[in-house]
């Protein structure tokens, strides 16, 4: 398996196994767990391991922030930059603006989902949230804990009314693939890719591979998927995903939609709108 196959598994594992049935391993950093928290940790160290070893040096972002398209919306309050290379600004009509210097691309996040970077400033505040005194999400926000933020550019939370009420939680991952040569000239590297899924994670089947552009003329690749779990609580669930592939700067940007099928109607529509507003380039 080459660097960009191991890393799509490592996700694949991220964004479908919170949901299904594994053996728990204890932490000694943490309290007695319950049978759910077990799955977390056990998903966390997993992804943690498998990115390790295609980890690769990134140097010191130096890149100017991206400006191909500038949101409209007023904003509040001043967009927060940090050492990420990235900054996001909350929009007055509860949308998210990202902007990545490194991965040189920007999105705007729709209102009703709660967009984190990892171990940043939102990422602490985020743990205060009244929305996070369901278990479900803490354990999906403590997930990402360790991974690289490198890699894992952002990470998104479906937290609209009504969305949050089984154990699994619809989520958005842009994992970014510095090695990836992967070509959207035609779908060949596309099937490809489709076709590791099911290695990574067993019962999956891929629905759909497609080469499309953005209403701004991006051209993307996308592969659907539908993978039954049973959740820890007995609970049968059949999680769908869309992974969506962009070339950015240097490699490929990955964008990974997981929800429920019962979900998949209400929040792939929000999806590709968000995919819609992207800009890439500097």
């Amino acid at each position: 398996m080459n660097i960009r196959r191991a890393m799509l598994a490592a996700l694949t594992v991220l964004t479908a196994a919170l949901a299904c049935v594994v053996p728990g391993l204890p932490s000694a950093s943490q309290p007695a767990p319950t049978v759910d928290t077990r799955l977390e940790i056990m998903v966390a160290e997993t992804v943690s391991a498998a990115l390790a070893q295609t980890q690769q040096s990134v140097p010191t972002p130096t890149l100017p922030p991206t400006s191909t398209s500038t949101p409209t919306a007023t904003v509040s309050p001043t967009p927060e930059t940090n050492s990420s290379a990235s900054s996001l600004t909350k929009l007055d009509d509860g949308s998210t603006y990202f902007a990545d210097s490194l991965v040189e691309f920007e999105i705007t996040i729709p209102a009703g989902w709660l967009a984190v970077r990892i171990n940043q400033q939102e990422y602490l505040d985020a743990w205060l949230l009244p929305e996070l005194a369901n278990p479900a999400l803490q354990r999906s926000l403590g997930s990402i804990e360790n991974l690289d933020p490198t890699e894992l550019r952002l990470f998104v939370l479906d937290i609209q009314e009504g969305h949050t009420e089984i154990d699994f939680v619809t989520n958005i991952n842009f994992y970014w693939d510095k090695s990836s040569d992967l070509s959207l000239e035609n779908d060949e590297d596309l099937k490809a890719e489709a076709a590791t899924l099911p290695q990574a994670l067993p019962g999956l089947e891929v629905t759909a591979t497609e080469i499309s552009a953005t209403s701004l003329g991006i051209p993307v690749g996308s592969i659907t998927s539908k993978t039954p779990v049973t959740t820890l609580g007995g609970v049968n669930l059949e999680i769908f995903q869309k992974q969506v592939f962009v070339k950015v700067g240097e490699g490929v940007l990955i964008i990974t939609l997981s929800t429920t099928e019962e979900l998949k109607q209400a929040t792939l529509s929000q999806f590709d709108a968000a995919i819609d507003t992207m800009a890439v380039g500097k």
